[in-house]
């Protein structure tokens, strides 16, 4: 190393302008602090160098340029070509004294630490033979298999491979979870009333009723009981109520009946969407018209109207002036904030719509046809009571459009 160094240093002085000794000095400082090159050549000169030189800002400066003039000669020589350098082959004949004998040891060391860190030089693989092998083992497994180098990152199909691997072998370690609560599937994948239990109620929520200081008189057959100032809804009667409506829903839409469905708080908008759809019915999310049931002249008139049948198939029939003057109502009226829509409640009992609604521990069950005791605060009580009326109202369209197939 220190004679192929000595061959090339005056070819590297000409071109980079920085002399053996700068070099040999910059890479005592970078590798071996204690003991620098310049010390095996005149150890007593070199300590008293050391000690005199003050620890400042300035010899940080210094420090720092010289390493990168040995960054920079170092690039320069993993660069040149040895034909370039002259008498390059006799330099390396000559036998090393014992202090280039020692030079070379150290340069060896530190170029390859350096080669490592800095990347400038590519040091050799010490394993050369493994290394084959497990190129060989790869090439053989995956023959499509572009293998990206060492100092590059991984390409995709690497990556890919690395997943496939995790997920394989490690990803499975670990705990299990059994019956664990998942609430988005309460809306895309709703349970039937009969798979419905008191359990999934519990786990939605559905017995947290409101404070004791809110609680209305005429809901006490539906309380259980009070805990920390709030009462608890018995899930016992939230299952049977939810039963018959569940039935009453199921039963309107098997007979063709127009099911709307009304929720006006935020974030219950993605569930009456995947109801109205599941139930071919309608829904409002945003604000309840004042006059919709009670004044149907001036606010239906405005609807594009026209006739479909059974199946629920257009029939692109041309409608009269008095079926486009004709009053539109809906057969059953599902409200899940009942509180808060006090005026669609009056008109659909003074237009005789039945209704069902999820009535809290400060609402008043009088005012709807078929009550169903439950929090209506929480978005995943009213997400799993809404999803299995409507997975009712579904069963029941089925079984219509079922009907008209046989027929």
């Amino acid at each position: 190393m220190y004679a192929s160094l000595r061959a090339v240093t005056r070819s590297l002085t000409l071109k980079s302008g920085h002399s053996l000794r700068v070099y040999t000095r910059s890479i005592g400082t970078l590798n071996t602090p204690n003991i620098s090159t310049e010390s095996a050549l005149a150890p007593n000169s070199a300590n008293e160098e050391s000690s005199s030189e003050p620890q400042d800002e300035l010899s940080v400066l210094r420090q720092r340029e010289y390493n990168d003039q040995v960054k920079e000669i170092l690039r320069k020589f993993s660069k040149t070509n040895t034909d370039e350098i002259p008498d390059f082959q006799k330099s390396l004949s000559k036998e090393l004294r014992v202090k280039e004998k020692q030079l070379d040891e150290e340069l060896t060391s530190f170029l390859r630490q350096f080669s490592q860190l800095n990347k400038v030089v590519e040091p050799k693989l010490e394993n050369e033979e493994t290394h084959k092998q497990s190129f060989q083992s790869r090439t053989k497994s995956f023959p499509f298999l572009v293998p990206s180098p060492k100092d590059k990152p991984y390409s995709e199909q690497e990556l890919y491979l690395r997943q496939m691997k995790h997920a394989d072998k490690t990803a499975k370690l670990g705990a299990t979870l059994e019956n664990v609560y998942f609430p988005h599937k309460d809306i895309f994948n709703p349970p039937t009333v009969d798979q419905l239990s008191i359990s999934k109620l519990l786990a939605a929520g559905v017995h947290l009723g409101q404070s004791t200081s809110l609680w209305r008189s005429s809901t006490q057959p539906f309380i259980y009981g009070e805990y920390k100032g709030i009462h608890v809804i018995d899930l016992n009667k939230t299952l049977a109520c939810l039963k018959r409506a569940a039935a009453v829903v199921q039963g309107i839409a098997e007979a063709g009946g127009t099911i709307l469905f009304l929720g006006t708080r935020e974030g219950q908008k993605r569930a009456l969407q995947a109801a109205a759809k599941r139930t071919h019915g309608f829904y409002v999310s945003t604000r309840w018209i004042p006059g919709t049931l009670t004044n149907p002249t001036e606010i239906s008139s405005v609807w594009e109207r026209h006739e479909v049948n059974f199946a629920d198939i257009p029939t692109n029939r041309q409608l009269t002036a008095d079926e486009e003057a004709g009053i539109v109502k809906p057969d059953l009226l599902v409200i899940l904030n009942p509180t808060e829509n006090r005026n669609a409640l009056n008109e659909a009992m003074q237009a005789r719509i039945p209704t069902i609604g999820i009535i809290d521990t400060d609402s008043e069950p009088s005012l709807v046809t078929y009550p169903v005791p439950g929090n209506d605060d929480s978005l995943r009580s009213v997400n799993l009571i809404l999803s299995v009326l409507a997975k009712a109202g579904q069963n029941g369209l089925e079984a219509r459009l079922a009907k008209v197939t046989s027929q």
